[in-house]
């Protein structure tokens, strides 16, 4: 359907245009007529057509005058001028204007026909352009997000090829060199000494806002998201100064605190925000190391890394980045222990580097501290812890040594220690007692507050195999100790209970995990 607008001071001409286009047209189109420019122009306001056909001289507002007007509000409105004048100043100025054709009277109906049915085609194609426009941006809506989400999940997790979102920012059209990390963190109350109060039961209701949340986020800061994991969202903001002045970041801090406020009323949950540095892109690791540690040791609902370490006095530093450190010992936490072990030498060398014997004091109170953590575990340790420390005498070998006593001292907590106090531990727990249920990498993850990605890769790291290895291998086995108990069982009962919906399904799964059917098997058993 086309929007067509004729607008002539002769009533013939007006006639035989509303003739043409009812003969040739049809109900193709919806013809609207005017006397004089001045109608022309209301008319083309209240109803928005797609072709105008102007007469030049009308009398008050002539065609050229009321096509001018018209474009300001329609400036995609295709153009035919009628003229009883062969003038070429007429003819340049229309085509100034952007008309399609300069028609001369008398009305030629086949010239018409013609020009009309030109534009169109014109109009046509634009409309199949926007069309497609509009269906790329609804797949780019639907794949940005995750795109999003790659971007940040490649800066928070250390990347040992030094990838660094380098192709997520092409993508995302990401100009800045430098950006910082904030990382949100919600429950039904949260205080730094013992965290957010009912994470679980507060990160499903907040799920439910995600989308508004991050649309509120989006207002305050030109920023980039994860997904939800548990009880945490992590934004990374991009910026174009290496570093911010006093002022720059008391304003940045501020309008956090306003967000945190915004975000509270909306989801009716209680948020905290830690900010960490701005670094470049291939240090924004730690960023979000130091963002995370501003939530954690934060006592308020914002708190920026500056104001958690830089102001503080060095032992309180010390004791700060110590304490996070010591925690991923505890829990037997070996590559976030080798994390914070650089996070707590660097901090060292920063504050006490001028000193080789201070350095090395500090490390070693941190591992002799750590060591104090097994034994009290009634763990006697393997190795004089400390040793290869207190002989190091450059930066390199100080490091290498720190680090490995610490990641000796998590992995030894770690073996002697039950599973089960880990998040993998409670996470192999969960499954065990739901692997007959619809569960995903995903949900499993998410009742441990652990990202999707971040859990695959340490249960594979703690398990030596991949969740859907594990959770198949767990099922595979309850079906085989089922068909052995009773030989009369439904095939389909059993798959059930083994945790697949699909019968067929479960028999191909089964024969390729034991090289027999489900129904093989039971003739085997039988048969013995």
């Amino acid at each position: 359907m086309y929007k067509v607008l004729a607008a002539d001071d002769e009533g013939i001409v007006r006639e035989a245009l509303q003739f043409i286009f009812e003969k040739d047209f049809g109900d193709s189109c919806t013809l609207f007529l005017a006397k004089n420019g001045r109608q022309a122009i209301e008319l083309c306001e209240q109803e928005h057509p797609d072709i105008v056909l102007l007469d030049i001289q009308m009398p008050g507002i002539n065609g050229l005058t009321a096509l001018r007007e018209i474009r300001k509000n329609n400036p995609k409105v295709k153009a035919l001028i009628l003229t009883a004048f062969d003038n070429f100043d007429y003819a340049k100025e229309a085509m100034e204007l952007g008309t399609a054709d300069y028609l001369m009277k008398p009305v030629d109906r086949k010239k018409i026909d013609e020009a009309v049915t030109k534009l169109m085609r014109e109009i046509d194609e634009e409309r199949k352009r926007r069309q497609e426009d509009l269906s790329i941006r609804e797949k780019m809506d639907a794949v940005v997000p995750i795109i999003e989400s790659g971007f940040v999940q490649s800066l928070i997790v250390q990347d040992e090829y030094g990838y660094s979102g380098r192709q997520y920012r092409t993508l995302l059209d990401i100009k800045e060199d430098y950006g910082f990390i904030i990382a949100l963190e919600w429950g039904d109350s949260v205080d730094n000494a013992v965290g957010a109060d009912n994470p679980v039961g507060a990160g499903v209701r907040a799920r439910k806002f995600s989308d508004k949340m991050k649309a509120l986020i989006r207002t305050y800061f030109g920023a980039y998201m994860s997904d939800i994991m548990g009880n945490k969202l992590i934004i990374v903001v991009p910026s174009e100064k290496e570093r911010l002045s006093y002022e720059e970041r008391l304003q940045m801090i501020e309008r956090t605190r306003s967000l945190v406020t915004a975000l509270r009323e909306m989801a009716d949950v209680a948020f905290k925000a830690g900010i960490g540095f701005i670094r470049s892109w291939d240090d924004m690791f730690d960023s979000y190391q130091e963002a995370l540690r501003a939530v954690r040791f934060g006592v308020r609902h914002v708190t920026h890394i500056d104001d958690l370490v830089s102001q503080a006095e060095p032992d309180r530093q010390n004791e700060i980045t110590k304490k996070a450190l010591l925690d991923d010992i505890r829990r037997g936490q070996e590559m976030e222990t080798k994390r914070e072990a650089d996070v707590y030498f660097d901090h060292v060398m920063r504050l006490y580097g001028k000193d080789i014997s201070d350095v090395k004091l500090k490390l070693l109170e941190a591992v002799l501290e750590g060591r104090q953590l097994l034994i009290s575990q009634g763990k006697s340790p393997d190795h004089a812890y400390g040793e290869n420390l207190m002989r190091g005498e450059t930066k390199e070998a100080l490091a290498l040594a720190f680090d490995n006593d610490c990641m000796d001292l998590a992995r030894e907590i770690r073996v002697r220690t039950p599973r089960t106090d880990t998040a993998i531990g409670r996470a192999k727990e969960y499954i065990q007692r739901n692997f007959m249920k619809d569960i995903s990498l995903d949900s499993v993850a998410q009742t441990v507050s652990i990202s999707p990605y971040y859990f695959s890769k340490l249960f594979k790291e703690e398990t030596g195999t991949n969740f859907s290895d594990y959770l198949t291998e767990l099922r595979i086995n309850r079906a085989k100790q089922l068909l052995d108990e009773d030989p009369d069982r439904n095939i389909k009962e059993i798959s059930i209970e083994s945790g697949y919906s699909n019968p067929n399904y479960f028999s191909r799964i089964f024969k390729k995990w034991t090289g027999s059917t489900p129904t093989e098997r039971r003739q085997e058993t039988q048969r013995k």
